[in-house]
């Protein structure tokens, strides 16, 4: 996982171009505490929007994700953005929000299988998007050729490996990816950071997606590999990541990508 700078608090508002103030009004502001992005994530209640608030950061910037937003728009359920600038060292990316509940919300518990059918149901979803004109490129060059940057940058976090890794430098982790490295990639798109919190549920049903500062085209095991990993995390469960991957429609799990690609994302 990469260091994050202390968090940006909502007293940045008063930073804000005068745009996007005009665009906010007097709405309420309620910050999102969830996930371990850069970003701060505020809340505001009376648009029903959501704002990201990050410095620049040249790997990973918010343009990009506003970029995939706005591609997306009539292909997938995704917020639509509505304002996005780069001011004073900073970028702002406003969105709509996507009403209903995340994967990973307790109400979620009554009905485990069924909220990971619709896990599988969603990223089939995701993957059936046409990439033939696809301009976001995050295969596995890019994606390695980041890491090696985050490591030289020395932003790679040692102590929050996975419990396997513990121990190690991140160069001799980054060593230990290049060997494990898979043949070949089966190329779609993909979401990039497909975890439980990115997807979201209303009436039994995925409502949409969000989060997408990683996306591109990919390998689907980018995707199939965070999303196993983020329901043993919170459910500790192999039988619902084996009805995940029955669902997606997998009979036969590639575990060598698995283990790959979640050890790809411990460099991001």
């Amino acid at each position: 996982m990469v260091r994050r700078p202390s968090p940006m608090t909502p007293n940045l508002l008063h930073l804000l171009p005068k745009e996007l103030k005009r665009l906010i009004g007097d709405s309420e502001v309620i910050e999102n505490t969830i996930g371990c992005s850069n970003a701060v994530v505020l809340y505001l209640k009376g648009i029903k929007s959501y704002l990201k608030i990050a410095p620049y950061n040249q790997l990973e910037p918010l343009e990009y994700e506003a970029a995939v937003l706005n591609w997306l728009q009539n292909k997938l359920p995704v917020p639509k953005v509505h304002y996005y600038a780069k001011f004073d060292g900073r970028e702002y990316l406003l969105m709509s929000e996507i009403e209903g509940l995340d994967c990973a919300n307790d109400a979620h518990r009554k009905d485990l299988k069924g909220m990971v059918i619709n896990l599988a149901e969603g990223l089939k979803l995701i993957h059936s998007v046409d990439i033939s004109n696809c301009p976001f490129d995050q295969t596995l060059r890019i994606k390695l050729e980041k890491a090696k940057l985050n490591i030289d940058r020395g932003l790679v976090d040692e102590a929050e490996f996975e419990t396997e890794y513990r121990g190690m430098t991140a160069s001799e982790l980054y060593a230990l990816l290049l060997e494990r490295q898979p043949g070949g990639e089966d190329l779609v798109f993909t979401h990039g950071d497909y975890c439980l919190p990115n997807i979201i549920l209303k009436d039994n049903a995925v409502s949409g997606f969000i989060d997408w500062g990683r996306a591109g085209v990919a390998d689907r095991y980018q995707d199939l590999a965070l999303a196993a990993r983020s329901l043993r995390h919170n459910f500790g469960s192999e039988e619902l990541v084996a009805l995940f991957f029955d669902a997606y429609g997998i009979k036969e799990v590639e575990n060598n990508k698995v283990d790959f690609y979640i050890l790809l994302d411990e460099f991001f």
